[in-house]
């Protein structure tokens, strides 16, 4: 599928630019913003600074970097304002059905810029995929593989994605939420109805889960410490047939291998 021909509706008679929002070394994943917030993935494309190419006159047709090559479409944003320094943007209903569906292969020489022509994307890109369902956030591949950011893992169970919530209501288990900036561990368990998927809704909706020295945490340095530095793991996944008690044998285990009460977060 030629990429030219699907933008073609975007004609001669308007100006504008291909954004390819790319990743920051260390900073935050354009696709997480895409998939969590309309609102902040319009912030992105508001240029404030210096160089005058980025100010287009009309619209600017908006991606977001995947990993490597592969970019995400984000949609399409019409420029409503402007003066010397700056413009505000607003999100087209033009090709607005492909907003998180359309993946392309960007293969161009500049690969630290991210504003770019219609031409040279279109000589230097392809269309990788076009999926069914708009992309909400990355799929469950298996409990070993959790090892996933607050920032990520607000964004799964905040939309609700089914293939997770399916995986982590059905299970007990012993988890771990890390501190990347002190180093310092919480273990915790989850056997209530919902299980490790509710356990964690309570972290990402009120952050400290009620647990004591992480309520503790909380009143010093608030949300955003939580949003920033901590990361959620699943230690050992336990069968949703055993007890409270059983469950809980499992999660002091754990304390004591890990020794989170003397050098973590656990109070007990």
């Amino acid at each position: 599928m030629d990429l030219g021909l699907i933008f073609s509706g975007l004609n001669n008679n308007c100006e504008y630019r291909f954004h390819l929002a790319k990743q920051e070394p260390g900073g935050t994943r354009p696709i997480d913003v895409l998939a969590r917030s309309h609102q902040e993935w319009a912030g992105w494309q508001v240029y404030r600074g210096t160089k005058k190419e980025r100010f287009v006159k009309d619209k600017i047709v908006s991606f977001a970097q995947i990993s490597g090559s592969k970019f995400l479409f984000g949609g399409i944003f019409d420029i409503t304002s402007r003066d010397a320094d700056d413009y505000e943007v607003e999100l087209s209903s033009q090709f607005s059905e492909l907003i998180g569906r359309l993946t392309i292969d960007y293969q161009g020489d500049n690969t630290r810029g991210t504003v770019f022509t219609p031409d040279y994307i279109f000589s230097h890109s392809k269309v990788s995929s076009l999926s069914q369902h708009s992309y909400q956030g990355e799929r469950f591949k298996s409990y070993d593989n959790v090892n996933h950011s607050f920032e990520v893992m607000s964004i799964i169970i905040k939309n609700e994605l089914n293939d997770w919530k399916v995986a982590l209501s059905s299970i007990f288990g012993v988890y771990l939420l890390t501190d990347t900036k002190t180093g310092k561990h919480y273990v915790g368990s989850a056997y209530g109805a919902n299980g490790i998927w509710g356990r964690w809704s309570d972290y990402i909706y009120g952050y400290h889960g009620n647990n004591k020295e992480l309520k503790a945490l909380y009143a010093i340095n608030s949300r955003d410490y939580f949003e920033k530095h901590f990361k959620f793991t699943i230690l050992e996944v336990l069968s949703s047939s055993l007890t409270p008690e059983q469950v809980i044998q499992r999660e002091s285990l754990w304390k004591s291998k890990l020794q989170t009460v003397k050098f973590g977060y656990n109070a007990s």
